[in-house]
């Protein structure tokens, strides 16, 4: 065809979409899309400095030569609950039925540093993952499967050093050495002060111990990943996904500086620097964009600023798949479509491992049928659907380029900005929290406006409700067996041991030595997480949350359908989250919606104690109490909160409970004295008239 034709066919097109225009459409990150991709948009890409060939600088289209030719990616299902027998046993089922590698869900009071028999803790053990006290748990835990022949992602950060300990001192009980183990620590603790919440030790400390355990990894255990750079939390606080991706980058220069500054080579580490780059959503070709421009971009910051000598430093190995804030607890099992749409997308975009969210994890943990449906859905997928016959199959696709140069451009303008002000600057000021807290009240708006439709919630929505769902519950015994086996490993221990290598441990944080041969002698003596984690917090102090948050500033929710009444009385409500769960999205969204509602409202942040948000109740004088729990402790929780009330003399505050809360339990918590309950999917405007129903 010549070129006038060519021309007279797209001036004919471009009339005929004249006369019907459609509307704009957006991605999730943001990025415009014209209804029509073509040549012309992929006119300024440099088909060998930007594609290029797999297994090549800069390695869009993938770090292997064969990619999944060679080699599928590692099927991972993450998981873990009650007590270590518990979770062994699910482990070993999901081995069997083809499982590649483990992903350890770990308790939040194991996250935090406190033991299961805290007093302040025993309602969210074995909650949201597994509890580990002791090696006499990792024991336990990995009870026959040999450590040779898996890898273990632990998804852990404040308690990493204890965790790689206990798993090195499990495999030379099974004669495994370190050298052999293969695996990953998520240990990445800065965006625990933005996003996710498990902190305990303050920032310089706990970049101290993250800088230990990779330099110690480099020389000693040389196949385990020993840091996981994570976007995926600050995607679930409300970063959209090129941003997640961004700021992660911020935070990995943080830790390869503070190597650089020890003294190391950038090819000492940086091949062995792993991410975790999920939550990945719907929008499937946003998201495989997303992973072709982190793979380019990476490669270029690592060659641009360290210079390696080794290719594999410049490499982005990294994990993705589905996560809980992309499920809807509306028709959970239209999840299972959306998963496999997530697995498709981290497929298509060159995941090294790839977990799959069971569809009923908007609810809870899963059970072992819906686990096993997320694991076959990974298989279908890898084995049958001929994603895996050729490396990178979107590559050349007009669309797909333009998006992942769109990617690669967003990403570089969210770094510099970040790297203006400083990282731990941007922390303290709380610049990347509001950044994060901006994406995420657009995302309300573009569902609120209906710009983005999610099937039977804003659109297609039942009115009948969700239909009811087998639920994974909580043993009631697992907080009982768990406290009796810490016990008894308290009184069958060497407790000479134990105090001498608890001092060795302090004194080495005390010193400029690499803490982790002392680390490994602590747990090798069966000395507790709480008891470790107590000896570091007297000698590094306790980080103080600033509690930075834009909930506490003049911005609006910006949401059409919020409008205060005027005539109302005022109420004036506290927004709680209780116990240890750090998710506040959710807390912050409602807070800022309240507030444009015309309430007074006062955000007390994350990790408050029982008796700290009653008395900050009494102080404020406030009419309700909100309590936002994601963590399963809902009941427990708020019976405390009702018993310190009425132990206070309180009998005029109602208090109501929202978060993820199945509906078997909205009746033992009306029980308990919750004058309203709140499980995920409630309609914003149901909100607001039961809270001021109650004060009517």
């Amino acid at each position: 065809m010549e070129h006038g034709a060519e021309e007279t066919t797209r001036a004919r097109w471009e009339k005929r979409m004249a006369e019907k225009p459609v509307t704009p459409s957006t991605t999730p990150s943001g990025f415009d899309v014209a209804p029509l991709y073509t040549p012309e948009d992929a006119k300024a890409i440099d088909f060998e400095n930007d594609i290029g060939y797999p297994g090549e600088f800069p390695f869009t289209r993938g770090i292997y030569p064969s990619m999944y030719r060679g080699r599928l990616w590692t099927f991972r299902e993450y998981s873990g609950f009650g007590t270590a027998e518990d979770t062994n046993t699910r482990y070993r089922s999901l081995l069997e039925q083809g499982m590649t590698g483990l992903s350890v869900a770990l308790d939040l009071p194991t996250q935090i540093g406190f033991d299961s028999d805290d007093p302040t803790v025993w309602d969210e053990v074995g909650r949201v993952g597994v509890a580990i006290d002791s090696l006499a748990d990792m024991e336990r835990l990995f009870e026959g499967i040999p450590l040779d022949k898996v890898s273990t992602n632990f998804t852990i950060n404040t308690t990493s050093a204890p965790i790689l300990a206990m798993y090195m001192a499990v495999g030379e009980q099974q004669g495994v050495t370190p050298e052999q183990l293969r695996g990953t620590l998520q240990n990445d603790p800065l965006k625990e002060y933005i996003a996710r919440g498990t902190w305990l030790f303050p920032v310089d400390a706990a970049l101290r111990l993250t800088g230990d355990v990779m330099a110690f990894c480099a020389q000693e255990v040389p196949k385990f990943n020993p840091i996981s750079v994570s976007g995926s939390h600050m995607q679930q606080a409300g970063a959209t996904p090129v941003e997640s991706v961004a700021l992660a980058f911020v935070h990995a220069l943080a830790y390869i500086d503070l190597l650089l500054e020890r003294g190391l080579s950038i090819d000492d580490f940086a091949p062995r620097i792993s991410w975790n780059l999920g939550v990945v959503g719907t929008d499937l070709f946003e998201e495989a964009a997303r992973f072709r421009a982190a793979r380019r971009l990476w490669a270029r910051l690592v060659q641009e600023r360290y210079q390696p000598k080794n290719p594999a430093s410049c490499m982005l190995r990294f994990y993705a798949g589905s996560g809980g804030n992309t499920l809807t607890v509306e028709e959970p099992l239209n999840n299972i479509v959306r998963v496999a749409i997530e697995v498709m997308a981290s497929a298509l975009g060159g995941a090294q491992a790839v977990h799959a969210c069971s569809y009923d994890e908007a609810y809870a943990i899963p059970t072992e049928e819906a686990q096993l449906i997320a694991l076959r859905t990974q298989q279908i997928i890898g084995y049958e659907a001929g994603l895996t016959r050729t490396v990178d199959p979107l590559a050349g696709s007009y669309y797909v380029e333009s998006l992942t140069n769109a990617a690669e451009q967003k990403m570089r303008e969210v770094i510099d900005e970040v790297m203006q002000v400083g990282v731990s600057r941007a922390i303290e000021t709380g610049l990347v929290q509001e950044r994060i807290m901006r994406s995420a009240l657009l995302e309300e708006q573009r569902m609120e406006s209906g710009e983005k439709v999610v099937v039977g919630v804003n659109k297609f929505r039942q009115t009948e409700g969700a239909a009811p769902i087998e639920l994974h519950r909580a043993d009631p015994e697992a907080y009982k067996r768990q406290v009796e086996r810490t016990e008894r490993v308290r009184r069958e221990r060497d407790a000479g041991r134990v105090e001498a290598a608890l001092v060795q441990l302090a004194a080495a944080a005390q010193s400029d030595t690499n803490i982790i041969p002392a680390m490994v002698e602590a747990v090798k003596a069966y000395a507790t997480i709480g008891e470790i984690c107590k000896t570091l917090t007297d000698v590094f102090g306790l980080y103080t949350d600033p509690a930075v948050s834009v909930v506490s500033g003049n911005q609006s929710s910006g949401l059409q359908k919020i409008q205060a009444q005027a005539h109302d009385p005022k109420i004036r409500i506290l927004v709680a989250k209780p116990g240890l769960d750090g998710h506040d999205r959710g807390a912050k969204t409602m807070a800022l919606m309240l507030r444009d509602a015309g309430m007074e409202v006062i955000y007390t942040g994350i990790r408050n104690s029982v008796d700290a948000i009653v008395q900050a109740a009494i102080q404020e004088d406030v009419d309700m109490i909100g309590l936002s729990v994601l963590s399963g402790a809902h009941v427990g929780l708020t019976e405390q909160i009702m018993e310190r009330l009425r132990e206070k003399g309180v009998d005029d505050v109602h208090v109501v409970v929202g978060g993820v809360i199945p509906e078997a339990d909205i009746e033992p918590l009306k029980a308990r004295g919750a004058a309203a309950v709140f499980p995920g999917g409630t309609p914003f405007e149901a909100v607001v008239a039961e809270l001021r129903s109650l004060v009517a």
